[in-house]
């Protein structure tokens, strides 16, 4: 009766990879440890978390937007770059800013008409939508050449083009002099001297067909540079 041969690996135990490589490396320990071969590509999983983040990133960035987006009916980029007859259609999204008529950053519509002004009068101070109202004889152009007066009515910003100080009208010199440092501007918010960079920048102003008189401070425009 034949005998079977033993088996080649009885009587041994079946190591490991790792465990192989630990024993080269106590048997040779001057010997720099072997090099594995760096997996190329992603494994589905890696690709499968990448994908969702990056969905999740999407989904929060186009969320944010559609919650802040001005209305073009507000803002003066948006408004330049939308039809008019579609800005109705854009209310702007529920979380951007908002403000009431009457308060800085909204609309005011003034009690005096525009026949009450004249190009004789000093400029009149709005101290809660933080502009002068001032009748000229010719309208000063903001940056980019933009006329925003109507009907010679300009609403000019209070403040200093220089560094943001709240700028008086002087009478006695008939200009708008900065008590922070110097900067010199006409009645008419022309630059005469001093560090400001610029005129004195303007609100949208709009003059309707019986004179009444509506000042838009959350429209801002930069005055001309000099």
């Amino acid at each position: 009766m034949a005998i079977d041969a033993e088996p080649r690996n009885a009587g041994r135990r079946i190591i490991t990879q790792e465990e192989a490589e630990a024993l080269a490396a106590l048997a040779h320990p001057d010997r720099p440890p072997p090099s594995r071969p760096r997996r190329a590509g992603l494994t589905r999983r890696e690709a499968l978390v990448y994908a969702m983040a990056a969905s999740g990133a999407l989904l929060l960035a186009t969320g944010t937007a559609a919650m802040t987006q001005p209305s073009p009916q507000t803002d003066p980029l948006l408004s330049a770059l939308t039809p008019k007859e579609l800005q109705p259609l854009i209310p702007g999204g529920f979380a951007y800013p908002r403000f009431r008529e009457g308060e800085f950053g909204g609309t005011f519509t003034l009690t005096r008409k525009a026949s009450e002004y004249t190009t004789a009068m000093p400029p009149d101070l709005n101290p809660t939508g933080k502009f002068y109202i001032v009748k000229v004889e010719q309208p000063v152009p903001v940056a980019g050449g933009q006329i925003i007066a109507q009907q010679g009515i300009q609403a000019i910003y209070q403040v200093c083009t220089h560094l943001g100080c709240l700028i008086p009208f002087q009478a006695a010199e008939n200009r708008f002099i900065c008590p922070c440092h110097g900067s010199t501007f006409e009645r008419d918010s022309r630059y005469v001297r001093g560090p400001a960079a610029r005129n004195l920048d303007q609100f949208e102003v709009n003059v309707a067909d019986d004179g009444t008189i509506t000042v838009n401070t959350g429209r801002r425009f930069s005055g001309m540079p000099v």
